[in-house]
């Protein structure tokens, strides 16, 4: 199958994706970095009630935490971005990349059929797809025309 045909035909939960980390908004932004770090993600989607209300990512942190240690006694929901763009779990691989192309998004949340978090898909994700059923495309690209080496090849 074609890079092409499998982006407009995969469904996003058909990639291998980690559990996503749910937390709820009332958690303090401490602990919430200090669980993004733990489990490895660069987000926290934030829950009310089963239900995801915002998200909360790295750029968050770079934006709002730095420089301000008031903030990580603070919830996490004043500091969150609330009403994600999220895709369905059927959507396919394709309106996530366009998705992430024209917001900018490096992570989108993945809602099922009854409006509860099936997931979420990062942008590494999409690559490692690629990557894993693609390779020869992806690796056989040709060089950067713009790229000069500084240094011979193999000096």
């Amino acid at each position: 199958m074609k890079i092409e045909r499998s982006l407009r035909e995969v469904e996003v939960l058909s990639l291998e994706l980690q559990p996503p980390l749910l937390l709820d908004g009332s958690t303090r932004v401490a602990d919430v970095i200090r669980e993004m770090q733990d489990s490895g993600h660069g987000y926290a989607l934030i829950m009310r009630n089963n239900r995801l209300v915002g998200i909360f990512t790295e750029r968050d942190v770079f934006l709002s935490v730095l420089g301000n240690d008031a903030v990580l006694s603070r919830p996490v929901s004043g500091y969150m971005s609330p009403d994600p763009v999220c895709v369905a779990a059927g959507d396919p691989v394709r309106k996530v990349l366009l998705l992430m192309h024209q917001g900018g998004h490096r992570q989108i949340p993945i809602i099922d059929a009854s409006g509860q978090v099936a997931g979420c898909v990062r942008h590494k994700d999409i690559a490692a797809y690629l990557v894993d059923h693609f390779a020869g495309h992806v690796l056989n690209l040709p060089p950067d025309p713009e790229q000069i080496a500084r240094t011979p090849e193999g000096g």
